[in-house]
């Protein structure tokens, strides 16, 4: 698209060389990446949007559209919608059914451009007009993200600006394409594994009405692959050739994705030739992103990052290219690795309710509460020696710490790949973190006792029932594991403790008898040689049954696509990314 200026003559279209396209493109990006301009370029001009004229500007951090109340009697104040360009999904031009193909000069308004430099603004003149030779489409179709902070719901939405100067169109959609181009790495193609069993056989339904044209509209290739059998998508892992995909998802529940990311983990630890089995070793951060579409029972991994369960919400994290690198811990027994888990790993009750609930599967996400009854009433606890690495966190700090987005110690950060794991010292003894001081030679220390619950946690541990989860403490990307140690109680205290849990009446770490540390790494031991009494360890909703563990957590391992859930904490580190530029509304007229 060629850049000239006065006035355009459509006649003139026939003889400009294709190379003159290329090259007036490359001319615009160069000047929209001037010092001093790229950062707060704006420009405005007046469309047509819904039959009605409507001013629409655009800067560096996106589109505000200012809408006109149509009872001026009555002196409202017009409604300003902002989309930020991080939110912006795709833009597309077309010729609209009416129009004949001819570019007109006209349009609703003059078309004018501001850029600031770094003393001073530049505004154009009247008369003077960038104009592009080419396409000559009158309709702008912009593809966008409302997101509802509070509950994380992400809504795909659509606007299509009209104008009868092709040129304004060209410009606007070349604009969008380079000056607010965000800053995620988008994903051009991904490998998806579908569980065909995932949500009462719904997951092949979700993908196809929900999901698949979202990747279409966001211009995304998928590989997809339904899985045969319980460990499909782990075997294809190791084999497939993953350079040629910018990211792994699957669409089923949380078994399905600690599947993928398992086997990611797995598989780039091949390629650099370590042994996942080594206990004190650490690994490589995978190159790809892996994701996941909520269609299983608990979606507990869902819960955790994005704030809900909705396919679609995660679908457009997905397609926005969000990053968040989330901590994992290395589950080990006797014999070697057993997996890595993202959420949790649990021993006591919820080791009991999930091996039990295993025989309930008929009765969808309903057989945890049955099972969680029956366990419940069995009340059986368990007796064994913790021994842990602490982290150095005071206990206390665990009932007031937070995460969430734009979380500083959680938040993602273009790092080098040897600094994402720079918690393992090269003495194996002991650790340290990005956002610790130096470590120390830690002391492992012990804790024995008969427990009615020990959970593991990396995450909040979200779910239906705990709707902030289990350990509102957690952090996505410290590098420890919270764990929380329910002693042996009676039965209405440990009714306190499961009601506290769900609905945060008051913290569950207060009571007396539960005890909450962040540690480095951790193991059980169970006491006694009686199978019959020892509980299974539930690890993100798969079971171990070998009780005694060696944990290790590993810090910022897999790299997802997410942003954290929100959090009002944090709300105002955000704001930059979120607010419109305000130094030109002056200078441009209203409508």
């Amino acid at each position: 698209m060629s850049l000239t200026q006065g006035e355009y003559d459509c006649n003139e279209e026939v003889g400009i060389d294709e190379q003159e396209k290329d090259i007036a493109d490359q001319v615009l990006v160069n000047i929209l990446k001037m010092s001093g301009i790229e950062r707060s370029f704006q420009a405005q001009n007046i469309f047509k949007l819904d039959g009605k004229k409507t001013s629409v500007r655009i800067s560096k951090k996106g589109l505000t559209i200012f809408h006109k109340r149509s009872l001026s009697c009555l002196h409202l104040k017009n409604r300003n919608e902002f989309i930020p360009s991080q939110n912006i999904l795709s833009v597309r031009t077309s010729l609209s059914s009416q129009s004949n193909g001819q570019n007109s000069s006209g349009g609703y308004g003059t078309f004018r451009t501001y850029m600031r430099g770094s003393d001073e603004i530049y505004e154009g003149d009247d008369s003077r007009r960038l104009i592009f030779v080419g396409t000559m489409p009158d309709i702008l179709t912009i593809y966008y993200v409302k997101h509802r902070k509070e509950n994380g719901i992400m809504k795909l939405k659509k606007i299509q600006l009209h104008h009868s100067d092709s040129d304004i169109i060209n410009w606007w959609n070349t604009t969008l394409l380079t000056v607010v181009n965000p800053k995620q790495s988008r994903p051009k193609s991904l490998l998806v594994f579908i569980n065909p069993f995932g949500g009462h056989g719904k997951a092949k339904q979700i993908w196809e009405s929900q999901i698949a044209n979202i990747f279409k509209i966001a211009g995304i290739g998928c590989k997809v692959i339904v899985t045969e059998s319980s460990n499909h998508a782990h075997t294809v892992i190791q084999s497939a050739p993953l350079h040629n995909y910018d990211g792994i998802i699957s669409v089923g529940g949380d078994g399905m994705f600690s599947q993928v990311f398992n086997g990611l983990i797995a598989r780039t630890a091949r390629d650099n030739k370590l042994d996942v089995n080594e206990r004190k070793g650490s690994f490589p951060q995978a190159d790809i992103r892996v994701g996941l579409i909520p269609a299983g029972s608990t979606d507990c991994v869902a819960m955790c990052l994005h704030g809900n369960n909705d396919p679609v919400t995660s679908a457009l994290h997905i397609a926005l290219g969000d990053r968040l690198d989330v901590d994992v811990s290395a589950i080990h027994t006797e014999i070697g690795l057993e997996r890595f888990v993202m959420t949790m790993c649990s021993y006591g009750y919820f080791g009991d309710l999930m091996k039990h609930s295993e025989n309930l599967r008929c009765l969808g996400r309903y057989r945890y509460d049955l099972s969680g009854v029956r366990t419940f009433l069995r009340h059986k606890s368990y007796s064994g020696t913790i021994n842990y690495v602490p982290s150095g966190v005071p206990s206390q700090k665990l009932l007031t710490d937070s995460c969430g987005e734009g979380c500083p110690q959680c938040s993602y950060k273009e790092l080098e790949k040897t600094d994402i794991d720079t918690q393992n010292c090269d003495d194996a003894e002991h650790e340290c973190s990005n956002f610790d001081p130096p470590c120390q030679q830690s002391q492992t220390q012990q804790i024995n006792g008969k427990f009615l619950a020990i959970l593991g946690c990396n995450t909040t541990c979200t779910d239906r029932h705990a709707k902030k989860g289990m350990d509102t403490a957690a952090h996505t990307g410290d590098g420890f594991q919270d764990v929380i140690i329910v002693n042996k109680t009676s039965y209405f205290g440990f009714l306190r403790y499961l009601v506290r849990s769900a609905y945060q009446t008051s913290h569950p770490f207060t009571l007396p008898y539960v005890q909450a540390i962040r540690v480095k790494e951790w193991e059980f031991i169970p006491d006694g040689n009686n199978p019959r009494e020892f509980s299974t360890w539930n690890c993100d909703g798969e079971m171990v049954h070998d009780p005694n563990i060696f944990v290790k957590s590993h810090k910022k391992l897999v790299p997802v696509f997410a942003r954290g859930v929100y959090n009002p904490q944090f709300s105002s580190l955000l704001e930059d990314n979120i607010e419109d530029d305000t130094d030109f509304q002056g200078l441009v007229p209203e409508v």
